[in-house]
């Protein structure tokens, strides 16, 4: 499974790492052709991304910095 990574802000650990599961797009696709359409239902159920961004030290949820 595919990881995203970005900075962010932990409540405990201050500034750092924040990660959260990605989606495989190229599976999702290629399971979507295989079954005529139906799969697409579970992709986007996965790429909503429940469980949100997570603390790489602590593992604890957190928020990340956008830019801008």
């Amino acid at each position: 499974m595919a990881t995203q990574e970005a900075s962010g802000h932990c409540k405990t650990c201050g500034d750092t790492l924040v990660r959260r599961k990605g989606t495989n797009h190229i599976l999702h696709l290629i399971l979507t052709l295989l079954t005529a359409g139906l799969w697409v239902i579970i992709w986007i159920l996965l790429s909503i991304k429940i469980g949100g961004w997570k603390c790489s030290k602590c593992g604890r949820s957190s928020r990340r910095k956008f830019l801008g």
